[in-house]
């Protein structure tokens, strides 16, 4: 076996200690500890979230709970920032808002919310607190007084990006201090906060992705966005979307709504006071009924007619009628609904039934279900995959697809 030339050169007398020392410093470098390592969880480790008592279930089914994060999405000046207003203090009491409910653990305890806003005065917020107690004759003196103690708003007007996340960061830690933590945070509106480009995928998955998940999930709070809503996908009448396709409502890149884990937004039916509610993402786990006790993901809510009361109502059958318009037989003349040709969740039931074929194997059987071309079929596939409804791997140079958990809870394959 060699002997080692340092150690042969120190024997002999040709090399000082101090010497060796800089020369094998130098041919093996320590090199300095990377960052430690993500935590590893085995699969079979995993805990299943236990319902009833779960501290970390904000909204009940696990529609927003703490770590993550959400965005209520509508026009300009419809009353986003009213439904906050109202939103926060049945919150904050531990009551229910139109069906959506607090977990169990908040719903006997109620939440304390931290209001992160940056376009009303104290003179607005006062009146929109004022105006959801006059209005929301089911909340007790009691509960509108816990609210008013739980309820904390910071206006944030000057600060964006890396600036703004730490002085998030900083508002929940010292006033976590004074107040006891934060159960919920509203960020009002997201555009303020942003300091980047809402149409670059880059910036927002930076301020979303690098930012905001990594604080949430540290100091164990959920967090709203309230955000302004996008123009329809080119070529598409609202009135034909699919409920994949309220999910983007946010304008700006897909990725706000990526990283969320739910939406709420948002919707006109052509009227000034009345508007849909759409449970964009995860809205199934809402568990909400329409009037026949079916399945829906959508409520039509209500401006308060009285004069000083701001806040919103869930809309009559005569109100919903007005809205939409009255025919002369007496039924709703709802907007045309020109039903799109093809829908990409065919694509998707289509990989559930059928996993692990290629992409050609895909766009072959798409056109048999569909009647429609491979470059068609190869749209929906590329569509579904947008929506966050698949996802593709290559393997041996061929594409492969597998659905999402979000595609199965679309196609009502998925545990809510």
């Amino acid at each position: 076996m060699d002997n080692n030339p340092l150690e042969m050169a120190l024997a002999k007398g040709l090399l000082t200690p101090e010497r060796a020392a800089e020369l094998e410093a130098a041919v093996n470098p320590v090199l300095p500890a990377g960052p430690a390592l993500p935590p590893r969880v085995f699969w079979g480790d995993l805990k299943a979230p236990v319902y009833g008592d779960d501290p970390t279930e904000l909204i009940r089914h696990r529609f927003l709970y703490k770590g993550g994060m959400g965005l209520i999405c509508g026009p300009t000046g419809i009353g986003k920032s009213a439904f906050v207003a109202q939103m926060m203090t049945h919150f904050a009491a531990g009551r229910e808002l139109f069906g959506i409910e607090p977990g169990e653990h908040y719903a006997r305890n109620g939440m304390r919310i931290m209001l992160v806003q940056a376009e009303n005065d104290e003179g607005d917020l006062a009146e929109m607190r004022d105006g959801v107690e006059r209005g929301c004759a089911e909340l007790t003196p009691e509960e509108n007084a816990l609210a008013r103690r739980r309820i904390a708003v910071v206006t944030v007007n000057d600060k964006s990006s890396d600036e703004f996340a730490d002085v998030l960061d900083r508002c929940l830690t010292e006033y976590g201090k004074e107040d006891g933590p934060y159960d919920l945070a509203i960020a009002d509106p997201a555009f303020a906060y942003l300091g980047g480009d809402s149409n670059s995928q880059k910036d927002v998955s930076r301020f979303m992705r690098e930012l905001m998940n990594p604080l949430v999930q540290r100091h164990k709070v959920g967090l709203f966005f309230v955000h302004h809503v996008n123009k329809p996908p080119s070529g598409v009448q609202k009135s034909a979307w699919t409920a994949g396709d309220y999910a983007y409502l946010g304008s700006g890149s897909a990725e706000w709504i990526n990283p969320a884990r739910c939406a709420l937004a948002f919707r006109s039916i052509g009227s000034h006071d009345v508007f849909e509610l759409i449970a964009a993402k995860r809205g199934k786990r809402l568990r909400w009924k329409d009037s026949e006790g079916k399945p829906t993901c959508v409520k039509c809510l209500a401006h308060s007619p009285e004069e000083g009361v701001i806040c919103w109502h869930e809309a009559d059958a005569a109100e919903e009628a007005a809205a939409r318009g009255v025919g002369a037989s007496g039924g709703v003349n709802r907007p045309p609904v020109n039903e799109p040709k093809y829908d990409p969740l065919t694509a998707v039931r289509l990989v559930q039934t059928e996993p692990g074929l290629s992409e050609n194997q895909y766009r072959t059987k798409l056109g048999a279900l569909t009647k429609c071309s491979r470059t068609k079929a190869r749209e929906l596939l590329v569509e579904a995959e947008k929506e966050g409804l698949l996802v593709s791997h290559e393997v041996n140079r061929c594409k492969r697809y597998g659905v999402t958990r979000e595609g199965l809870e679309e196609i009502g394959d998925a545990m809510f």
